[in-house]
């Protein structure tokens, strides 16, 4: 999985293809080529004027029915990198059309993501990607295959009403993906008047009525990491499902569209 930093959309835009264009009628989606999954990088290793060096970060990536999300702390900028969009895979290439980043919606933007499996993941490799300064880098990504586990909660999902008695809080969004037995989310808020946004991801369990337990691995809430929490979740048809949980002593409950 490549970076996809806000500062970098529009370089790697240019260097990997970007265009509002539609795949062509022909391609099949993601789980017919790269299996739908959670994966976790395992390393990366960048090339930069003939000087190769390595690297480890935390990061996971969820494609499912023919969706994709990304999260991870960047180092780099200082915050958090989150996105998530349509997944097409044509010709051992995945298609990447972002619909949503940490900043909030997006649009315009495709990325070809060429993609080598392996036998505990897949392999991708990014030639000459330009970072500001005019920098030029070479990176290849290893990604190991956390699960391929399936539930009905599965897929990409945009938070359509919240209701909450936290009087802190207004102006409140999230987008949310499960699948691979993992689950990330991503909110920007108003709290105590100051814009905030913040990720969270780990791992996902639910039985035949409902009740799941999401373990929170990895966020940009360090007090969320390490926790284990149980949800009430309910699919209202194909393309909406509620979930409650109770957050600081009050039953919060969220209604959410499939995107």
């Amino acid at each position: 999985m490549k970076l996809k930093s806000l500062f970098l959309a529009s370089v790697m835009a240019a260097l990997l293809g970007c265009s509002a264009d539609q795949p062509p009628i022909d391609a099949v989606t993601a789980n017919d080529g790269l299996p739908d999954g959670a994966y976790l990088i395992a390393g990366v290793t960048v090339t930069e004027n003939g000087e190769v060096s390595q690297y480890s970060r935390d990061q996971i990536k969820i494609y499912t029915n023919g969706r994709f999300m990304y999260a991870f702390n960047n180092a780099q900028t200082q915050g958090i990198d989150v996105g998530g969009g349509d997944a097409t895979w044509l010709n051992g290439v995945m298609v990447e059309v972002p619909r949503v980043n940490h900043n909030g919606p997006v649009s315009g933007y495709s990325f070809d993501v060429a993609i080598q499996q392996t036998d505990s993941g897949f392999e991708q490799t990014i030639l000459g990607m330009e970072y500001p300064g005019g920098r030029l880098l070479d990176m290849v990504e290893v990604w190991d295959t956390a699960s391929t586990s399936t539930s009905v909660f599965d897929g990409l999902w945009q938070m359509d009403v919240r209701e909450s008695n936290d009087p802190d809080t207004s102006a409140f969004s999230e987008t949310k993906m499960i699948g691979g037995g993992h689950f990330i989310w991503l909110q920007n808020a108003i709290y105590k008047g100051e814009a905030v946004k913040h990720f969270g991801y780990g791992t996902f369990a639910v039985d035949v009525d409902g009740n799941a337990v999401e373990t929170a691995m990895i966020s940009s809430m360090e007090d969320y990491e390490g926790t284990v929490n149980s949800v009430s979740m309910k699919m209202i048809d194909e393309d909406h499902f509620t979930q409650s949980f109770t957050f600081n002593g009050e039953l919060v409950t969220q209604s959410y569209s499939r995107m």
